[in-house]
């Protein structure tokens, strides 16, 4: 029982759609789902085949860094071409259309890093409510 519950707790550690957030998108709401470490960093959007993989309405992903700085992210994996916003507080800063596969990096300034469906009207602010666990 003890080992089930690690892996439990292991999981929703590594897992990028273990935990959602209502975001404000130029004062809209929508959810997205949060990597807020570095297991989440790491794995984001790669080898899923949809921008909501556990059907909570996620229209994409926040990446929540703990300073403002130059963060780079490439597609290789990544199956969904994604629009990626770089924000710095509440203001979105710069924002890129990611192809699927690309290894070529793509660098932004900000502490936060929103990719979402390229469908998403690309944001000028952007506000954070309530994260919450998904279980």
């Amino acid at each position: 029982m003890a080992l089930l519950i690690a892996l439990y707790a292991l999981l929703l550690y590594i897992s990028p759609f273990s935990s959602t957030s209502t975001i404000y998108i130029d004062g809209a709401p929508a959810v997205v789902y949060v990597a807020d470490n570095v297991a989440k960093w790491s794995i984001g959007y790669m080898n899923v085949s949809s921008y909501d993989p556990r059907g909570v309405g996620a229209v994409g992903m926040l990446f929540l860094f703990p300073t403002n700085s130059t963060y780079c992210f490439w597609m290789k994996n990544t199956r969904l071409p994604l629009k990626m916003v770089w924000i710095s507080g509440d203001t979105a800063t710069t924002w890129a259309l990611g192809t699927p596969y690309s290894t070529t990096p793509i660098c932004g300034y900000g502490d936060k890093v929103l990719e979402v469906r390229t469908d998403v009207q690309t944001p000028k602010t952007i506000k954070i409510g309530e994260q919450r666990p998904l279980h």
